[in-house]
């Protein structure tokens, strides 16, 4: 239970002003050349901010990762939550291993990245918004979230659907059919970057939100996607992510879409797959398991 604390504290904590401290702090301190000039390659301000979200960022994956390591390791926890599927196999040592390179190699890289495209930030103001209220926040949220999911649905509809992105680039993600929280970093370079990375920062930087959003909101999306490909169907406050209540059913849908290789393109909602039917063979395979299990009762 500490660790789900710790994760509610970590994505939480990004969205208290006193977390933002150092960087109007920071801002005051410029002198009013290195103010202007946000752009700068060794400008404090820059520097601060790539490693600093790098940091929060990294405490949240990792901590999300634990909690399904945890799982793994109770027996029973693991047997009760783990979505069943016998025509699939647990991935390889081998497998689970090159993702854990490829992952690490990956966030070795993010402070870079971070750092580079700070100045793409700054020209949309991130870090000149007052911070915002509790509605703002919410509002900004949100739509980041339907931003996201739209542009992350439809460019991954076309990686599947296009045979030659699918065999060149969307392959390598597909290789878990079997999701664990490993797969979720997993993927070619340029899936990456156009199917995972720019759906999850457009929604801040169209709208110019604050950096507290910005990086409070790839904070979220990382927390959504490790459950996602965790395999399990977690329970809340384990994981807000599966209430279907709200159109969310993200780690039954997605491992699914994996075991399966079948629609359910969406990321944290089901209403792209509803409104273009790309969730009917899911849904008819959810109606044969309750049959089954209604059967064997």
């Amino acid at each position: 239970m500490c660790v789900v604390l710790l994760l509610y504290v970590a994505v939480v904590a990004c969205f208290f002003p006193s977390a933002w401290t150092w960087l109007s702090n920071n801002s005051s301190n410029l002198d009013d050349d290195d103010a202007e000039d946000d752009g700068t390659l060794f400008n404090a301000q820059r520097l601060r901010f790539a490693l600093i979200s790098t940091f929060w960022l990294e405490v949240i994956f990792w901590t999300a990762q634990s909690l399904l390591l945890l799982i793994t390791r109770n027996p029973e926890l693991f047997t009760a939550w783990t979505i069943k599927k016998k025509h699939v196999s647990y991935p390889s040592k081998e497998l689970l291993t090159t993702a854990l390179n490829e992952t690490l190699q990956g966030h070795l890289l993010r402070p870079i990245f971070l750092w580079l495209f700070y100045p793409l930030w700054a020209y949309r103001g991130c870090f000149d918004r007052e911070f915002p209220s509790f509605f703002e926040l919410s509002f900004h949220i949100f739509v980041c979230m339907l931003v996201d999911d739209t542009l992350f649905y439809w460019s991954h509809r076309v990686l599947h659907e296009n045979k030659y992105l699918y065999r060149t680039i969307h392959k390598q993600h597909h290789e878990f059919r079997y999701s664990v929280g490993l797969a979720t970093e997993y993927a070619h370079p340029l899936e990456d970057i156009f199917s995972n990375t720019i759906p999850t920062v457009a929604g801040a930087l169209l709208l110019g939100s604050h950096v507290s959003i910005a990086v409070g909101y790839m904070g979220i999306k990382l927390w959504q996607s490790v459950d996602g490909h965790s395999g399990m169907a977690l329970p809340f406050p384990l994981s807000p992510w599966n209430n279907q209540y709200i159109g969310m059913d993200c780690a039954l849908a997605h491992d699914y879409h994996h075991s399966h290789n079948s629609g359910n393109y969406g990321g944290y909602f089901i209403w792209w797959d509803w409104l273009c039917g790309t969730d009917k063979a899911y849904r008819r395979y959810q109606k044969k398991m309750l049959k089954k299990a209604a059967a064997a009762t």
